[in-house]
């Protein structure tokens, strides 16, 4: 089966014929506010598809809004190791706690 992006306003979704496969809901500064892979597509690589797309759109390194799952961890690890390998620093993609006045200002630019 063929998967498919979805890209609206701060949502993309990957599907196929039958399912959502992994869901991802971002702001316009770059901050991740929700990541899903369904359970049977999860170690396939679809996080961080996700991520690149979001990353592609947005031409911005990603942070991460708390709660983080332990799953959720794994992900974030293994973007920062990707990004570092890229030559940006561990410091510039670990999660931090983003008030919404950060937000609302950083969309307003």
């Amino acid at each position: 089966m063929e998967d498919r992006v979805h890209d609206a306003d701060g949502i993309i979704t990957i599907t196929n014929a039958n399912t959502t496969i992994a869901y991802c809901r971002y702001d316009c500064s770059g901050e991740i506010e929700y990541l899903f892979v369904s359970a049977p597509f999860r170690r396939q690589g679809y996080a961080g598809r996700m991520l690149d797309l979001v990353e592609e759109r947005l031409g911005t390194r990603l942070r991460f809004n708390p709660p983080i799952s332990p799953l959720g961890r794994h992900v974030i690890d293994a973007y920062s190791r990707r990004c570092s390998s890229a030559g940006k620093s561990e410091k510039e993609v670990t999660s931090r706690l983003v008030t919404r006045d950060e937000r609302a200002a950083a969309c307003r630019t």
